[in-house]
């Protein structure tokens, strides 16, 4: 009797990345080979998950600097922006390496990895995705803790695999590259520590973007210098040398492993008879990694550096996304001049600590600044915020982000052409947004102690200031002036201007809305807009608190100057 053939996948080959053609076709998968071949057919990468968009752009950025050993600088970033990649180094990469991208290889499965154990533990191939089981808590649409809840624990795999039942290789190929960038910290069953999460499980990743993918590869391809390409090693190559990074923790190698780093022992396993249809997988501890924070640096390429108290001590880190804001009110964080985050310490004295702007960004004006010398470039650049926000626990995602913001080139290039315009207008913002909730707070405190007849608790006046939806509605409102804004700085003082209106407009309508969730009626107003003295001291009224504010504002408008420094 003839056994069934061995299962394969190539990922060079087959079609399994979601892609949007330039010419408004609908989307459709491509192999990876074609990815890069046709890259000007195609608009940009396009899974449904941002995870997974961003995702295969980084694991396309290290097949590309593997393959091509460069760029070796700008200037040969540039004439690959303009005339393509070499084509036929990288059909030679290709054909060196063609076996190591088998999905389902037999002995070097692509970016997978072999238990030591005998009968290694078999999950449903959900596991991989977040959206679905998440790690080992609660995954954002909750299937594995619902099987729970119906079959119990010990039957959960089980159910769950009734409930989803297969799925394809292409998107396990997928969820397999998310997961090892993004997977959640915590637990994994196997191991006897806790695991890391992958390299950018909770990091903000920027990505500059071009009209077609060609150009937002190139965009995003940093120089690779002749000693990282020495050391460098994407995943399929350091295995195929065999080398053991099981012991103690690695310092990424270069961009290629970073972009491809082992961050757990997964291994496909494909039904014999059906080698379309996968059901289960093996899930392990992968390769310990320094933390960047460690280092002192991020040398992640795609993520912002932003100052943060930690210990006592203000510190580089990462920045993250938030569920509490859009990133746009953290976009300084990728200009020229990345915000210096201010402190004062305990004698008063004021310390300014700088950011570091992604270097992707950095990257992208540079390049374009060298392209548009000799052509008629974009003079707006898009900017594509990817990540993950994670839970309040381990192992938990919370939600996912994707934002996208046109900016002017010369915001990218000039600090003084753009950057110093939207410090200013962050911090006419930020001065405002303090006011309305120190305004808040006020009015909070004169209802809860009846205007002054009884002391209040601040648990209390704390409480309910939070049920008040102002100051969330206010920095809400401001995000489409905000874009309004940046869209008009080639006219800046007009954009200023305009901006300083919505500012007011927005901070009044969140007053208002404050106002009426206490009650709004005539002794509310009154609470509001009474003046006291406590202690001999005068005390503005909630009301004018926000005027005083509001009066700083627009005495800024006036004189054209910018707005006083807010501390952090």
């Amino acid at each position: 009797m003839n056994s069934p053939p061995t299962p394969t996948f190539n990922l060079l080959h087959e079609p399994w990345i979601p892609v949007r053609p330039v010419n408004g076709d609908p989307v459709r998968e491509v192999s990876l080979r074609e990815l890069l071949v046709d890259a000007r057919s195609y608009s940009r990468i396009d899974d449904p998950s941002p995870l997974v968009t961003v995702a295969l752009l980084r694991l396309t950025l290290a097949l590309l600097h593997r393959a091509l050993r460069g760029p070796n600088n700008l200037e040969q970033a540039a004439e690959w922006f303009r005339n393509g990649f070499p084509a036929e180094t990288l059909e030679t990469y290709f054909q060196t390496w063609d076996d190591h991208f088998d999905l389902f290889h037999p002995e070097r499965p692509f970016w997978q990895q072999k238990s030591a154990k005998k009968e290694p533990e078999q999950y449903h191939w959900s596991l991989l995705s977040p959206e679905l089981n998440g790690s080992n808590t609660t995954p954002v649409f909750g299937t594995k803790k619902r099987a729970e809840a119906v079959a119990g624990k010990s039957a959960v795999e089980t159910t769950v695999r009734t409930w989803l039942g297969s799925t394809s290789p292409a998107q396990v190929a997928r969820l397999l590259i998310q997961n090892q960038s993004f997977a959640l910290g915590g637990r994994v069953t196997g191991a006897s520590d806790s695991q890391q999460g992958g390299p950018v499980m909770s990091k903000a990743l920027f990505v500059a973007t071009g009209p077609n993918l060609h150009e937002t590869l190139c965009l995003n391809l940093l120089p690779y210098p002749a000693d990282m390409a020495e050391v460098d090693r994407a995943v399929w190559e350091w295995q195929a040398e065999g080398q053991d990074r099981t012991v103690g923790a690695g310092v990424p190698l270069g961009y290629a492993d970073r972009y491809t780093w082992l961050s757990r022992s997964i291994l496909a396993t494909p039904e014999p008879t059906t080698p379309d249809a996968l059901h289960t997988l093996g899930y392990g501890a992968g390769v310990a990694r320094v933390e960047d924070t460690d280092q002192g640096q991020s040398l992640e390429p795609m993520a912002a550096l932003v100052s943060r108290m930690v210990e006592n001590k203000p510190t580089l880190m990462p920045l993250k996304f938030n569920l509490e804001k859009l990133v746009w009110r953290d976009l300084q964080a990728i200009l020229p001049e990345p915000q210096n985050q201010i402190y004062v310490d305990a004698k008063g004295k004021v310390i300014r600590v700088p950011g570091f702007a992604p270097l992707t960004i950095q990257n992208a004006a540079r390049l374009l600044e060298i392209v548009n010398d000799t052509a008629h470039g974009e003079s707006i650049v898009q900017v594509h915020a990817f990540g993950q926000i994670l839970g309040d626990k381990a192992g938990k995602t919370s939600a996912f982000r994707h934002e996208s913001y046109a900016l002017p080139l010369p915001l990218l290039q000039d600090w003084e052409r753009g950057g110093r315009h939207i410090d200013a207008a962050f911090k006419e913002a930020k001065l405002v947004g303090n006011a309305l909730m120190n305004a808040t707070l006020r009015l909070a405190a004169e209802v809860v102690s009846r205007g002054g007849e009884r002391e209040p608790h601040k648990d209390d006046v704390r409480n309910l200031a939070q049920t008040l939806p102002g100051l969330g509605a206010y920095w809400a409102a401001l995000e489409a002036p905000f874009r309004g804004f940046l869209a008009g700085l080639d006219v800046p003082d007009e954009a200023a201007a305009a901006w300083r209106e919505s500012v007011t407009r927005e901070a009044r309508a969140a007053w208002a809305m404050n106002v009426q969730g206490v009650g709004g009626d005539g002794q509310v107003l009154g609470f509001a807009f009474r003046p006291r003295r406590t202690d001999g001291k005068y005390q503005p009224s909630p009301q004018g608190i926000l005027d005083r504010a509001l009066a700083s504002l627009n005495a800024a408008q006036r004189t054209n100057s910018t707005a006083p420094e807010v501390p952090s």
